[in-house]
């Protein structure tokens, strides 16, 4: 297993925004501004997060007229709603986990 892989992973979908991003392609394709209306995340942030999920191999693209339609690779769709399943599941679990750094944690979000 490749270490840089393993983190680049984790790092693309440790952010809250981009894991937010890719919640919101699991049922649909969407475009830039539909992603914005449905995360809150600014446009221009948008595009940012996605070069690194497209990087990563977690989103694919495709142009539709001048716009660009976003949808989650396939075999990644399983994996995010199992992740989404198992947060639900262990919220509190996690919540209370006391090896996280909960002042960054709560920076982070702020």
């Amino acid at each position: 297993m490749d270490k840089i892989a393993v983190k680049t992973f984790f790092f693309a979908i440790g952010d809250y925004s981009r894991f937010s991003i890719l919640a919101a392609l699991l049922d649909k394709e969407l475009r830039v501004s539909d992603i914005v209306s449905s995360t809150g995340i600014e446009q221009s942030n948008v595009s940012h997060h996605m070069v690194c999920l497209l990087n990563c191999g977690f989103v694919s693209a495709r142009k539709e007229g001048k716009e660009r339609i976003y949808g989650l690779n396939g075999e990644v769709r399983p994996i995010i709603r199992d992740i989404i399943g198992h947060i639900d599941k262990y919220k509190k679990d996690i919540i209370s986990c006391n090896i996280a750094d909960k002042d960054y944690i709560y920076r982070a979000i702020e």
